[in-house]
């Protein structure tokens, strides 16, 4: 697996240009790409990263030890110099498997896994899906989920957390909304639709 992070300050290293190494990738007709494209100071981009991030050690498994497999996060306007990326992208973040020298090209929210919610397991699932990769070991597998039980169990605790707290606002700053005079049109719809009476 080749893991490459191309942002503004490391696109060129060591002599290298990262840029050109992930077209060059992007230009084999055997190459599996899985590509973030990011753009610096994006909310759903900073959330995405972290997470795309994680694959590099996750991944870093035997059954996933093979060159043809790519995993790279690159920023917008490096990524327009990329010539096997035939599209531009609409939004971001822009998570796209490429293959075959840029002739097929699935977005993440086109496939077909069944959870898409931007998270190291769904990504996993993923790359699992487009590369081949059914063969796991039992070993892995075992590790696989014993990291899904603990997130979930994570996730739970959390959750309680949470609904105590009140969700995105906190629960004192739903009761200090006046409702007789609401400020900007969340509070208008809080007041119509979500205030318990």
């Amino acid at each position: 697996m080749v893991y490459l992070e191309i942002n503004k300050s490391n696109y060129k290293k060591n002599g290298k240009d990262l840029v050109k190494e992930l077209d060059h990738h992007l230009g084999s007709k055997h190459n599996k790409c899985f590509v973030l494209i990011f753009m610096e100071g994006c909310g759903p981009c900073n959330a995405t990263r972290p997470e795309w991030k994680k694959m590099e050690n996750v991944l870093n498994k035997d059954y996933l030890n093979r060159n043809d497999v790519i995993i790279a996060s690159i920023d917008h306007q490096l990524a327009e110099g990329l010539k096997h990326l035939k599209s531009k992208p609409a939004s971001f973040p822009t998570m796209r498997f490429i293959t075959k020298s840029g002739e097929e090209v699935e977005n993440y929210e086109d496939s077909n896994i069944s959870n898409k919610d931007r998270t190291i397991d769904s990504f996993i699932d993923w790359v699992k899906l487009k590369s081949g990769e059914n063969n796991i070991s039992r070993s892995d597998k075992e590790n696989y989920v014993d990291h899904k039980r603990h997130k979930t169990h994570k996730k739970r605790h959390l959750g309680g957390t949470r609904r105590k707290r009140g969700g995105k606002w906190s629960l004192k700053y739903k009761r200090s909304i006046n409702c007789k005079r609401p400020r900007g049109f969340s509070q208008k719809q809080h007041c119509k639709y979500g205030r318990k009476k």
